[in-house]
């Protein structure tokens, strides 16, 4: 049964920082199924917005660009997810005190 007590501050900020924490675990669990390093027929493409690249990728290609896409794209959240937990820490150990 639910309770209609309100959480606290510091509850709320220890379930930021819960949060960003099973990000970073989800994150790095799906970067070590990806192969993130770019083939050197489609090095060119780093970089390139996704539909532009995928317009200029060969079709045959294609599924690969997707998966070093992915890779990037959440190489790059993981990398926000660590910053982020890091300061709402911060934020939660002052508050700890």
């Amino acid at each position: 049964m639910e309770t209609d007590t309100p959480i606290t501050p510091k509850q709320a900020r220890q379930m930021e920082v819960d949060s960003y924490s099973a990000n970073v675990t989800n994150y790095t669990a799906l970067l070590a199924t990806l192969d993130g390093d770019w083939d050197a027929d489609l090095i060119h493409l780093k970089g390139v917005e996704g539909q532009e690249a995928a317009r200029q990728c060969p079709m045959a290609r294609l599924e690969r660009l997707a998966v070093l896409q992915q890779f990037d794209q959440v190489s790059n959240l993981l990398k926000t997810e660590i910053v982020e937990r890091a300061k709402a820490q911060a934020i939660l150990n002052v508050m700890i005190g």
